[in-house]
């Protein structure tokens, strides 16, 4: 069975993606978790971040790096993980995307807003990958999208990228039917 993991972006929390699995009309043989990340937001009183995103690219991925941790003994008691799709926005995606650099066996990548912050390390197999970016992103901003495409191509994955236009730091409904066929394909 496959699980389709949504991992949300900083400030926000699991529940936030309701909404849009809502939208996706998946079907009911597919589980669906949206877990919580496991720290506070430091400006948010209900948010949570998966890392702390203060100072710079270099110190934010030395924090990722510990979070990954974390997002595996998660991951874990949800479930599989070679029966998992990982579907991130921002914050979401990026450790979706590191996590999978550093070896994550799941069956797929669905980052929305993400990022990569170094070129990964090459290897034979990658799981499927989908990147969604809006041209106009204001937070991350897309010529970031097109680099971590050219790091996975250049490590051996084969990702697919979509972008859209005029929608910034979301995610649009143009993404929506994308998104599903990424986690379809891999349901039997």
């Amino acid at each position: 069975m496959t699980t389709a993991v949504f991992l949300h972006g900083l400030g926000a929390n699991g529940r936030t993606f309701h909404p849009i699995i809502n939208m996706l009309d998946l079907d009911t043989n597919i589980h669906v978790a949206c877990p919580d990340a496991p720290y506070p937001h430091e400006g948010s009183e209900f948010g949570k971040q998966w890392y702390s995103s203060e100072g710079n690219d270099e110190q934010k991925k030395a924090r990722l790096d510990k979070s990954i941790e974390r997002l595996v003994q998660a991951l874990q008691q949800i479930g599989n993980l070679e029966d998992m799709v990982l579907i991130g926005f921002s914050q979401g995606a990026i450790i979706a995307l590191h996590a999978v650099a550093k070896g994550l066996p799941v069956k797929g990548v669905v980052s929305i807003a993400g990022k990569l912050y170094a070129p990964v390390k090459p290897r034979d197999s990658w799981p499927s990958m989908v990147l969604l970016h809006d041209n106009q992103d204001p937070v991350i901003p897309v010529t970031q999208a097109q680099q971590t495409y050219q790091w996975l191509k250049d490590a051996g994955a084969e990702p697919e990228a979509f972008l859209s236009n005029d929608v910034g730091h979301s995610i649009s409904a143009q993404m929506l039917p994308i998104i599903r066929q990424a986690i379809m394909s891999h349901h039997q």
